[in-house]
């Protein structure tokens, strides 16, 4: 059985989303709920910037959905 693989170009509507010294904890469980009531799967990647700080990269077939993701977490302070 072929394993699915995750291609960025089919997933082109990325919302970044920076990790908080503490980490994420429950926003990251809120944001797999997200994805989860929306009927999606979620794709991502982690790293870091050059100052060190941890960043989450999200990724959306549809630009709605970027827009609805980026709308309720990436604005708010982590």
């Amino acid at each position: 059985m072929a394993r699915y693989k995750f291609i960025e170009r089919d997933f082109p509507h990325i919302v970044e989303t920076r990790v908080s010294e503490r980490g994420l904890g429950s926003k990251r469980d809120a944001m797999n709920d997200f994805h989860a009531r929306h009927g999606i799967k979620a794709h991502l990647r982690h790293g870091r910037y050059k100052d060190g700080c941890r960043y989450i990269r999200w990724y959306f077939a549809h630009r709605e959905m970027a827009e609805k993701f980026r709308a309720k977490f990436a604005k708010e302070r982590m």
